[in-house]
């Protein structure tokens, strides 16, 4: 019995040992006893100073974001102007294009309104001429003219043949064959 008492005991005083020792640790790790608590302070300024170094470097990572937002910000602002850049030209470019389109009818039309306006009127004939201005009986003309084509009257009222070589000409009074110049051709 003496040795269970004493195996009792010894158990006790090992448990408030334990006990004793936890609560000391716990303490310490608040600031707890003088002892302890200079000890630790090379440890806690060691901690203080690296929960410092932390704090700088996250600050400078919030600062580094901070700065690459504003780039990218500037980044997307200077592409938003690209943009509005390249619409601007692409307007301009289709305000250019209808311009043109508008420029080419306005040409087709004038000139579709020159060819129309091309008929010229037959010159006054020349005082010096050996040509009298009139023209040969049909007999003679349908003799002289041949197979070719009739195709119109002038001002005076002779009647145009077309050659064969695309030439036109009337028949003077003397039966020859008078070729029009290129002004006053039909």
């Amino acid at each position: 019995m003496k040795n269970l008492f004493s195996l009792l005991f010894m158990c006790f005083l090992s448990l408030v040992v334990l006990t004793t020792t936890a609560q000391d640790e716990k303490k310490g790790s608040k600031g707890g006893s003088k002892g302890k608590a200079k000890t630790e302070k090379p440890s806690d300024k060691a901690d203080k100073k690296e929960k410092a170094a932390d704090k700088k470097e996250k600050a400078a990572d919030k600062k580094e974001k901070a700065a690459d937002k504003k780039g990218k910000s500037d980044d997307a602002k200077e592409k938003a102007a690209d943009k509005k850049e390249k619409a601007a030209d692409k307007k301009e470019k289709a305000t250019d294009k209808k311009e043109k389109a508008t420029e080419k009818v306005d040409k087709k039309e004038k000139k579709a309104a020159d060819k129309d306006n091309t008929i010229k009127p037959a010159p006054a004939p020349k005082p010096n001429t050996k040509d009298d201005g009139k023209e040969a009986d049909a007999a003679t003309k349908k003799k002289v003219a041949g197979p070719d084509k009739q195709i119109g009257k002038d001002e005076k009222g002779r009647s145009i043949f077309q050659g064969p070589r695309g030439g036109q000409y009337y028949i003077n009074s003397n039966g020859n064959k008078t070729y029009l110049k290129a002004d006053n051709k039909l």
